[in-house]
């Protein structure tokens, strides 16, 4: 495949913005254009950026995402990954790419590394097998930075060998906000390493073309985000002791049509029966130039429905074991935004071949602000990969409740406790000649929940 050029349409929106321009009062760290670039003094770097794009003379719907992650364990290692998916959603199908540059492949003399990130500015490359994917900063016609004004050519080939190319002008039309807003100051608590720097952008305007198998289009969309993160140590465990699964998160950006941006994240920690780990919490932020963002702790959500791991899409790391659940549906709320927002997945079970298990795709939500409807665009990633025992009866329960098998779901709750108590041989016995019989003689929805128990007996089965 050839290495397109970068777009150059006309100019989708004047920047209202200017360099220097300073996020955060009297800090370095989030002072522009230097922090939309590569920070040497952190040993991780990711840009990602994800939106929603429409066909423009079809009308078909689209979404997209790319992570481009540089690591750089002990300051000199070189362990970087490119990602990039495309999302149908008129018909729930994606393609998903994703190429490495790891040891030890790479650590021959005179390797030529695939990753090459700017200092001070934005210009992003990554040479994978499918070609150059690139995230550049554009120039006015004398060479000077356009504020916050992008070039995006992304390339890949999705899991059923057809081409996947997408080229966007992006041009955001709010400020950067830092995660946490005032009260965090782009400053939290990230993967166990106790102070990570991470900012948003939304209110984008995209336009583009997009081309896919034998689909090609004009594409624009006004749903998107672009976040950031770096890292003093390498994201996928610096902060735990070089455990990558130690601690999982959620994380979503949902684009209200009520001018609200909302941006959660919910950390947990796997060592500790995935106790909440800070931060986890909503930052906010308004349309109106004059809101302020804000930062909200109280978030909560109820997961109603579980996605098994697709084996199809393998994890960078081995596995712990074949069955793996992600969360899926879900309810979230927060007192204090007043805000009840209903989360419905509009690809089933988008995985990518990240390190770990990684599921990340475009999500509608739907529900209440502050007492009035709102409904909007989302994305949602999450890590949590569930498949130890008393998880997995968690998953049983969720289930049961959503396929509304109501025979069945007092069984599950009688079978809890022996799970949670570590009453194995009692809890296999109740699986096999009791909650097994009942779903059996279910009339609907029986597989899933089948599929459930065996992996749950499995997860019993194995010494502990």
């Amino acid at each position: 495949m050839t290495t397109p050029s970068p777009p150059h349409a006309a100019p989708a929106v004047p920047s209202p913005f200017r360099y220097p321009f300073e996020l955060v009062p009297g800090d370095p760290e989030f002072t522009f254009p230097a922090a939309e670039g590569v920070h040497p003094h952190c040993q991780s770097d990711t840009w990602f950026i994800a939106g929603e794009l429409t066909g423009t003379s079809s009308g078909r719907r689209f979404a997209f995402l790319t992570i481009f992650n540089q690591n750089r364990p002990g300051g000199a290692i070189v362990a970087d990954f490119h990602t990039m998916a495309l999302f149908d959603l008129d018909d729930g199908s994606y393609g998903t790419f994703t190429d490495y540059d790891m040891p030890l492949k790479n650590m021959a003399e005179g390797t030529v590394h695939k990753m090459a990130a700017a200092t001070g500015h934005l210009a992003l490359g990554f040479d994978s097998r499918a070609g150059r994917a690139q995230w550049t900063a554009r120039r006015d016609a004398d060479g000077h930075l356009v504020p916050f004004d992008y070039d995006l050519v992304l390339l890949g080939v999705d899991q059923s060998d057809r081409a996947m190319e997408l080229r966007l002008r992006v041009s955001p039309t709010r400020a950067p906000v830092p995660v946490g807003a005032a009260t965090y100051r782009g400053r939290f608590s990230c993967l166990a390493q106790a102070e990570t720097f991470s900012y948003f952008q939304t209110g984008m305007v995209m336009t583009g073309t997009l081309a896919w198998g034998d689909v090609t289009e004009e594409v624009s969309g006004t749903s998107g985000h672009i976040d950031r993160q770096w890292f003093p140590l390498p994201a996928g465990g610096g902060g735990t002791g070089g455990d990558p699964r130690a601690i999982s998160y959620e994380w979503r950006t949902i684009h209200l049509d009520n001018g609200a941006d909302v941006v959660v994240w919910r950390q947990f920690d796997r060592r500790d029966r995935n106790a909440p780990r800070p931060f986890t919490g909503a930052t906010v932020a308004y349309a109106a130039g004059d809101r302020e963002p804000e930062c909200v702790e109280d978030v909560e959500v109820r997961t109603q429905s579980y996605v098994r791991w697709p084996e199809s899409v393998r994890q960078l790391m081995r596995p712990p074991v074949a069955a793996r659940y992600m969360p899926d549906r879900h309810i979230l709320a927060s007192r204090t935004l007043d805000l009840e927002l209903s989360g419905v997945p509009l690809v089933a079970a988008p995985a990518h071949a990240l390190p770990v298990e990684y599921m990340e795709g475009p999500f509608f939500f739907e529900g209440t602000m502050r007492g009035k409807p709102v409904r909007g665009f989302g994305i949602s990633e999450r890590s949590l990969a569930l498949y130890r025992d008393w998880e997995l009866v968690d998953v049983l329960a969720a289930s049961t409740e959503h396929l509304r098998a109501d025979e069945v779901t007092p069984l599950v709750e009688t079978l809890r406790p022996m799970v949670v108590d570590g009453r194995r041989a009692e809890a296999l016995d109740y699986l096999a000649g009791t909650v097994r019989p009942a779903v059996a003689a279910l009339k609907t929805n029986a597989e899933g929940l089948q599929q459930i128990l065996d992996d749950l007996t499995e997860a019993l089965s194995i010494s502990p």
